[in-house]
């Protein structure tokens, strides 16, 4: 019987298994052709968002009426983290006297979350105010910084320092903080924002000290905002707006530490006709008898006035559930620019020049 010419059993088998693989692996390799070319569509339209955004706040600044603008920006990082480096970041408000400047601000965003941003400021942050009592030249600078951009719930935005310094350039006035983290939610109206502010080691400026000095130990509240619309500016038509609308602030928590004096509460602000800040509040004090000694022995009380408002306080004093120095409840008032305590006058407030 001749030989056949036909290839053998296993020629055939490796040659046809050799033309399988290499089909799979041209096809994978074009699907992953196409999927990168996607990705980088998508990074680099990504990067042109982050421009138009930059700039659309720009322009949305200028539109109000304020001003605006930036030295420049550089958006890196292909095929990674989205990095964002905007130098010699500007803004100003010339009706309502303000204007800050920001040497630089560097984020990043992962081109699959793009809902989240989180980043970093480089100050120092210079800072002008030509109107009201705080009018100058500020200069803020932290030890550390970090801030998050959240688009869920409406918006979120968060920021956290270490070792603050604000000083007032002209006198030389300096408020530090140890840590300070911000918060801020936007809202749907009525309540259309929420503030949670955490300072704690706060040294106030001479001009500022209350009766019982000038450190606190610890400052948190978290307030929302609420009116018929929220105010167009810090201004004081717009504010006046916002007043005559039924604008308020909620404080919704409070917890002040300030020198023998803890204090725990929660209330409502708002303007009176000349714009000055007034308020109603629930206060649970501590260490009460301090407070009224360190009041008589600062001149604000007199001493048997003093005597006779630690009697009462002993009596309507009482432990929380959870244990602790007693407390008391007490209306926190604000009007015509003095903060009380009960009956007892606490700190008188600078006026707010709004012109």
């Amino acid at each position: 019987m001749s030989e056949s010419n036909l290839p053998g059993i296993d020629e055939t088998v490796i040659e046809t298994s050799f033309k399988g693989r290499r089909r799979r692996l041209i096809t994978f390799a074009v699907l992953l052709a196409a999927a990168f070319g996607a990705y980088a569509g998508w990074w680099f339209w990504l990067a042109a968002e982050v421009r138009g955004h930059v700039d659309g706040w720009v322009a949305a600044m200028r539109d109000a009426g304020r001003s605006a603008g930036y030295a420049s920006m550089t958006v890196s990082g292909f095929p990674g983290l989205l990095k964002i480096e905007i130098d010699g970041i500007d803004a100003a408000d010339a009706d309502a006297g303000w204007s800050v400047h920001l040497p630089n601000l560097n984020a990043e965003m992962a081109p699959w979350r793009i809902t989240t941003l989180q980043g970093t400021f480089t100050g120092p942050l210079q800072a002008l105010q030509t109107k009201g009592g705080f009018a100058g030249r500020y200069r803020v600078t932290a030890a550390a910084n970090g801030f998050s951009v959240s688009q869920d719930d409406g918006g979120r935005l968060r920021a956290d320092f270490e070792d603050v310094r604000a000083s007032h350039e002209e006198t030389g006035r300096t408020l530090g903080i140890g840590a300070l983290s911000l918060g801020l939610r936007r809202g749907s109206l009525p309540v259309y924002g929420q503030l949670v502010v955490d300072a704690r080691d706060a040294d106030l400026p001479p001009d500022l000290h209350s009766a019982f000095g000038g450190h606190v130990g610890h400052f948190r509240m978290t307030a929302e905002a609420s009116g018929a619309v929220p105010p167009t500016g810090i201004t004081q038509a717009a504010l006046g707006v916002w007043t005559r609308d039924g604008g308020a602030v909620d404080i919704r928590t409070l917890d002040i530490a300030h020198g023998v004096l803890g204090l725990m509460g929660e209330g409502t602000l708002a303007l009176d006709q000349n714009l000055q800040p007034i308020g109603a509040f629930t206060a649970r004090i501590s260490g009460f008898n301090d407070a009224v000694d360190t009041l008589v022995d600062a001149g604000i009380a007199r001493r048997e006035d003093g005597a006779l408002a630690k009697i009462v306080l002993g009596v309507l004093a009482k432990t929380p559930p959870g244990g602790g120095p007693k407390e008391v409840s007490l209306p926190l008032t604000l009007q015509d620019r003095q903060l009380s305590v009960g009956p007892i006058a606490l700190i008188r407030l600078r006026r707010i020049e709004w012109e």
